[in-house]
Order: structure tokens, then sequence, then C-alpha cells
């Protein structure tokens, strides 16, 4: 009975449900009827507008088990959706969400005249702001609109203003503003070679064309171009290093493609690190830079080498009384080409020189001598870059650099008593490697990554010999025994004797650094308003030290660092008018065992179409340092140290920075404040109580101020900082704060380029109101520093030539200046020591040629 009764419950289940499926065979038939007839046929229950289902005709032949398998066939394909509410089925209209539609555009920024890529120009985009990459690519997303109202604007070039339709990969070329076009007229073009400052709290942008006229144009119009610029120390003529905003030396850093140039020693100031041939754009992060970049917590100058010209060959070439600078651009098919670049000095530069000398006692007395200094220098370096661009907008490049010089000088002199002679030669020796790989993909959406890879080093040798002979007078005794006081002299008469003594010092400094370096940078557009760019990187210090006295090994150390960031910024438009940057970089250094944060912020807000006001906040870490080194006799020397947060802390800078910029008829105006405050510095000297390696902080503040005006080809500014640098280390006596070594209170810089085409005069003007004290010397201490410098030059252009010849006096009056920690103090007498201090550029006139093809 029992299974019976389960079998008959079963086959009444199976016969209820066979007799509730739903049958529907239509053929284009009006819904409404459909539902009709299922509610007459089969009892369903249904809630409908009449009038607007029967717009929808519907072919089904199907069976169903259920009603709510068969809405979910008849309903599929129409904008129609339903619910069920108890035993009734409300069927309504299905809410249609609008299709949005994301329009996107990129392009790169590139020279008319030779194809060369435009880096960090500056786009806008529907009055929104951004720059190009290194490449002089961008990207941009629109939500609401398929056109884009573009112009873009490049230091040297004219502004390119447009309306264009989305697309990928599009190209824009601008035409250099210092060509003068012939055949057509142009009106209503503004030149923007004068946007230099105020568009970044900060930065400076300067297109290395605009020095072409500059005085010491040939071999260092780099950094002619830099001194010139508020808030670059010029002053002292710094060529180890570049002295940013009070930063010290190794704080601030210069990066060509990528990798670093860890020293631009040089002699006279006269030959930079960097070909001015391979330079296309120089890019100046004076303080609160963004969160992508790191590890220095001065400033950081970026500059891109050129990529050569793949469609032809091109050469230049240029002579003059001392050095000999080849370019030479080789394509490879495609666009592909090959670009190398060789400078050396001519042998026998400098002859004996005569200088004047300062000699003091630890009493304070002193005098001056003339003495013999014999010198003699070398310098050489190579550059070579195969860079190229892919047909899907990719852009690729290898870049290779070596670079050395030696610097040697002997001196000659007698001493106070002039009864010791001393010979002292200094020799020192540069050898420094670069090199680098970089692809940049563009991705699907916008996105673009840069990848770099780079190593570079700098080794350094020092060696200081000093020989001392002298004599020494006694008198002898008498007596005919021969046992007087005198000795063994038997004739019996009163002598003198003499003892002659000699005396060798040899004294041997090696310093090194390598970097090895991998960054992956990305930037993509995430809305109109919104930009996000975001990376990783690792890095790694190798530094080595050796220090050799009388051929015996006093020092020898080698250590490494490691650490890894992280960065994420968000570029975001509150609107039109206001911009914010906020990023924040995390670095992570498993030698300390230590993780720093470095939150970063950065504003800029349009005024008016001629003002501009821009600031930036934020806090950075530094893991190697230059410590610097005093010896008893006051002598500074700088090694490069690897951070170990107990004998060299970690370097920690907090910068503040805020400005407004007025630009408007050819003429712009800057005034920038800045304060920064720095830990973590460490110098090595011997004081009364010891010597030791001492903890040290600065303070800096400042203001930078910039006018320019470019009128009819000409081009006049003049920058004056007003800044203070203060420094305290543990070794002082007292807890006040003291100017630091190199503080310089006033500086102001005039230059001027006229264009007479085919004749161009340039002259620039640099005073600094001096030192607090590099010498003990009062005719020394706070001496103001002089230089005028002018230039003039012509040049034949012709459709498959050109040639440019021209003239270039440095220091024209020929004034006295003194180069900042370029000194030595040798002990003299006693109770004396000498002052040498190198001598900055004195008058130098050059001639120099230049032909390109």
């Amino acid at each position: 009975m029992k299974y019976i009764l389960i079998v008959s419950y079963l086959l009444l289940i199976s016969n209820f449900g066979f007799g509730q499926q739903l049958d529907l065979r239509y053929q284009e038939k009006p819904l409404n009827e459909i539902l009709l007839d299922l509610r007459d046929r089969y009892d369903c229950q249904f809630s409908f507008d009449d009038a607007k289902l029967s717009t929808y005709r519907v072919s089904v032949k199907q069976t169903f088990r259920t009603t709510t398998e068969a809405l979910d066939v008849l309903l599929k394909d129409l904008p129609l959706d339903y619910e069920k509410a108890g035993e009734v089925f409300l069927i309504f209209n299905r809410e249609v969400l609008p299709v949005s539609r994301i329009y996107r555009i990129s392009g790169l920024a590139m020279d008319a005249n030779n194809g060369e890529s435009l880096p960090f120009a500056y786009v806008r985009i529907n009055e929104k702001g951004l720059i190009t990459d290194q490449n002089g690519a961008f990207s941009f997303r629109s939500d609401t609109d398929s056109t884009f109202q573009i112009s873009i604007s490049y230091l040297g070039y004219y502004l390119i203003d447009t309306l264009v339709a989305e697309g990928l990969l599009q190209q824009f070329n601008l035409k250099p503003s210092l060509v003068r076009l012939k055949e057509i007229r142009v009106e209503g073009v503004p030149i923007v070679r004068s946007v230099q400052i105020g568009q970044q709290a900060g930065e400076i942008r300067l297109n290395h064309q605009v020095a072409q006229s500059l005085p010491g144009y040939g071999d260092n119009s780099v950094f002619n171009l830099l001194r010139l610029q508020p808030g670059i120390l010029a002053a002292g003529e710094q060529s180890n290093d570049l002295i940013i905003r009070g930063s010290y030396e190794g704080q601030s850093q210069v990066l060509f493609d990528g990798f670093t140039l860890f020293g631009m020693k040089n002699f006279n100031d006269n030959i930079s690190a960097v070909n001015p041939f391979m330079a296309k754009d120089i890019r100046v992060m004076k303080g609160g830079f963004a969160a992508e970049y790191g590890d220095r917590v001065g400033g950081i100058v970026q500059i891109t080498g050129v990529y050569g010209n793949p469609d032809d060959w091109q050469m230049q070439l240029s002579v003059n009384n001392m050095t000999m600078n080849g370019w030479l651009s080789v394509p490879l098919g495609g666009n592909t080409s090959l670009v190398m670049a060789v400078r050396q000095t001519y042998y026998e530069l400098y002859e004996k020189n005569q200088l004047t000398l300062g000699s003091s006692g630890r009493s304070g007395r002193g005098s001056t001598i003339d003495r013999y200094v014999y010198p003699d220098y070398n310098f050489g370096d190579l550059n070579a870059k195969l860079s190229g661009k892919t047909d899907g907008g990719d852009f690729y490049s290898f870049s290779f650099f070596r670079g050395h010089d030696r610097y040697v000088y002997g001196l000659e002199y007698e001493t106070q008593s002039q009864r010791n002679r001393v010979e002292y030669e200094d020799k020192e020796k540069n050898l420094q490697y670069g090199a680098s790989a970089q692809y940049s993909k563009a991705w699907a959406k916008g996105l673009r990554t840069q990848t770099t890879v780079a190593y570079s080093s700098l080794e350094t040798e020092v060696f200081n010999l000093r020989e001392s002979s002298g004599q020494q007078g006694g008198t002898g005794g008498s007596g005919g025994n021969g046992q007087g006081n005198g000795g063994n002299d038997l004739s019996g008469d009163t002598g003198n004797t003499t003892s002659v003594w000699n005396t060798d010092v040899d004294d041997f400094n090696r310093n090194k650094i390598s970097e090895f370096r991998f960054e992956l940078r990305n930037h993509l557009p995430l809305h109109e308003k919104h930009r996000l760019g975001f990376g990783f990187g690792l890095l790694q210090n190798e530094i080595h030290f050796q220090e050799d006295s009388f051929n015996l090994n006093l020092a020898r150390e080698k250590n490494r660092i490691s650490r890894m960031h992280v960065y994420l910024e968000d570029h975001f438009t509150v609107f039109p008018q206001l911009q914010l940057i906020a990023g924040l970089r995390s670095d992570l250094v498993p030698n300390l065992n230590r993780t720093d944060w470095q939150p970063r912020i950065s504003a800029n807000y349009e005024l008016s179409k001629s003002v501009r006001v821009t600031a930036s906040w934020g806090t950075y870490r530094q893991y190697i340092s230059r410590t610097s080194v005093i010896d008893a006799l006051g002598n500074y020397r700088y090694l490069w140290a690897a951070c170990n947060d107990s004998d060299i802390p970690v370097l920690w800078s907090r910068q503040a920075i805020a400005g407004i910029s007025w630009n408007r008829s050819g003429f712009l105006f800057s005034v920038e404040a800045y304060r920064k405050h720095t830990k973590g510095l460490s110098r090595y000297i011997d004081v009364s109580t010891g010597s030791g390696l001492f903890r040290g902080d600065a303070k800096t503040s400042g203001l930078d101020f910039f006018l320019k005006k470019d009128w009819e080809g000409h081009s006049f500014w003049v920058t004056y900082t007003l800044s203070e640098t203060k420094e305290h280390f543990s070794y002082f006596e007292s807890e006040q704060y003291q100017p630091a070594l190199h503080d310089q209170r006033h500086e102001l810089k005039t230059a001027a380029v006229l264009n007479f085409e085919p004749f161009f005069l340039s002259a620039n003007y640099v005073f600094g109101s001096g030192f607090p004290g590099l010498l003990d010397d009062s005719s020394v201490e706070g001496r103001p520093y002089h230089r005028f410098d002018t230039a003039l030059s012509y040049r034949w252009i012709k459709p498959k030539y050109s040639m440019e010849a021209g003239i270039s006096i440095l220091n024209v009056f020929n004034y006295e200046n003194i180069k900042y920690a370029n000194f030595v103090r040798i002990p003299d007498d006693q109770e004396a020591t000498l002052d040498v201090s190198a001598e900055a550029v004195p008058f130098t006139p050059t001639v120099f040629l230049k032909l390109a093809f």
C-alpha cells in the first residue's frame, strides 16, 4: 500500500505539470494579443500597456513548462521587462541607459624641419592642460565631444592652434621661431620661446636653440644657459656640481637620456660634460617636483638628447682654439637613425701662469707672493645614440656616453724665510660612463608606458705630491784637539755647519660611484579631468673609496645600497583654470630595513590669460650623500658615500614653493618664493676635541625674480635671486646657525641676444655679493663676483649647408674672481700656510667656426 501511494502521488504531480505546459504557435502576431490568448487558454494574469505592446510583433513556435519561461522568450529582444506581484505578471518598459562613447586623441609634437620630437611641450586640449612625454607624445580622452581644440607651444617654436577630429597617432609639426622664412609672411602667431618660467612651480624650460648665440657657445652652451637662470648659482663658477637653491654638492641630479651624470668637472668653466650638439631639450626642476622623480633633495636637470634624422645624412663640425667637436647623423632605414659626437681638446692648452698667492700665519699675519703655476689639461668625450620610431607610435633609443678629463698643475716656490724650497703637484683624473635603453609603448585607450634601463659611473682619482728641501745652519765650536762643539774640525778654527733635509708627502685618493636603475612609468587618461601617473623602479648604487699615504693604505671601503620605489599621482582639472597634481612616492630600502613615504602636491591656477599662480609642497629623500671632508689645514674635499643611517644619515628635505607669473605682449615676469629644510648632512672634520664624522642640517629661503622681453627677434632678460642658506653641525660650539660655504645673498644676472640676421650679437653679466669666507684672508672673504661676456657671430645659410663663424670673449674686463671650493692650503713655514686658489675664468677670447651639412 505504501508503494502504491507514492507512485500515485508522482503520477498526479506529473499529470499536473504536464497540464500546465504552454504551447505557443504564433507568427508575426502583436504581443498584446499573444498575452490575451495566454490569459484565456491557461488562466494567466497580466498587466500591461495594450497600445504599447501592440506595436511589437513576435514569432514563436515552442512549448514552455512555465509562464516565466514563456515571458523570457517573448520579451528577450524587446525593451521590456516584467516582475511578478502575487499571481499577476507586471510588464513594463525597461530603462534604457544611454550608450556613452569615449573619444580619444593621441599625437606627437615634432620639429617641422628635421622631424625631431619635442619633449615636454605644453599642450592645451579643450581648455585642459597637459605636457608631452620625453618623446613628444601625448594622449587625451573626452566623453562629450569628438572634436578637439588643440594648442601646442614649445620654447623656441611658433605656436600651433588648431581644431582636429578624434584619432590616434596624429602628428603636429611646429616651426622653429629662429628660422627666418623668406617665402611667406607670418602674422598674428606669437613667438613662445620666452615662455620659460611659470607653467609649473619651481620649473624652468630651456630650449637649446636659444643658447646658440650666447657667449661661450661651442663647448659649454648648455651650462652657460643654465647659469643665467634664477636660482642656479653662477658666481664662483662651480664646475663639479650644480648648486640649485642652496643645495649642497651631490644633492642635485643631472639626467641625460635617463642616466645620471655624477660630475661636470672641467677647468675654467669652458667645457661642460654635455656636448651641445647632443642636447635637444633642457628641463630644470629647482624643487617641488612631482612624485615620479626622486632620490634627490635638491634639484633635477633633465636633458634629452637629439634623435637624429632618419631620412638623410647630417653632419656638424665645430672648431675653436680649445676643442674640436664633430657630430654625425646616419639614417639606418625606416624610422631609425644613429647619432655620434666626439670632442677633444688640444694638447698644451694652458701655459705657465704667474699667480699672486696669499700666505698667512696662525697669528693672523699675511702677505702675498708671486708664484708660477704649471697647468696641464686634457679632455675628451664620446656620445652615440641609436633611436627610432615604429609604425604604431612606439619610440626606442639606446644611448652611450664616455667622458674623461685630467688636470695637473705644479707649483714651485720658496718659503717666507727663503731657506726652504717646496715643489707641489696636484693631479685629478675623472672617468665617466653612461648608457641607457628606453622604450615608449603606446597602448590602447591612451595608455603610454616609458621603460628605462640605465647605468652610469664616475671614477675620480686625486694625487697630491709635496716635496720640501732645505738647509739649517749651525755654529761649530773651537778646539785644536778636535773635541769642541763643532765636531771633528781638526783645524781648530771656528766654523759653521749646515744640515740638508728632505720631506716628501705623497697622498692618493680614489672615489668611484656607479648606479643602475630600472624604471617603468605610465600615463593613463581616465577622464577629461583626470590623468593618472603610476610606476615603479629599482635603483642600486655601489661606492668605492680608497685612501693611501706614503704608499700605505689608510682606508679602503666598498658599499652598496639598493632601493625600490613606487609612485602614484593624479593630474586633476578641478575646472579649466585650476589644475592639481597630488602624488605619493614610497621608497623601500632593504639595506636599512625602512620604508619612506613622501607625499607631494602642486597646483597652478590661471587668474587670467596672462597671469598664472603656482605652488607646490612635498617631502624628499636621498640615499647617497656627497660627504664633505675638512683636514687640519681647512682643505675641503667631497666623497660619495652610501647612507647607512649610522655614520651617514639618510638625507631628508621638506620644500615649499609659491609663485606668480605674468606673460603678455612678449613680456614675461615671474617671482617665486621658496623655503627648504634639509636634514642628514654629514661632514668629517679635524677639530680641537678630535677627529670625527658629524651630522648637520641646513635651512634655505629665498626669492627668484625673472623678467624677459622678446621683441622682433631680439631677447632681453634679467634675473635676481635673494637667498640665504644657513647650516648647523653638531661640532659647532653654539646652537646658532652659520652661513653655509656656498651662501650667496645676492645674485644679479642680465643677458641680451640681438638678432640682426645674418649677424647675431649677445652679451651677459653676472654679479654675486660674495661667499662668507672661502679663505682665511680678509681681502678674499666676501669678495664680490663680476663677469661680463660677449659674443658676435655671422651665419651663412644655404639649401644644402650652413656656416657660422664668430668670436666669444669671456670675462671681458678680466675681473679677478674666486672659484668656489677650488683652493688648497699648503704648509709654508712652521707658523704659516700658503693659500692657493684656483683662478676663475680670466679674459678668454675664443674664435670658432661651425659647419653643418
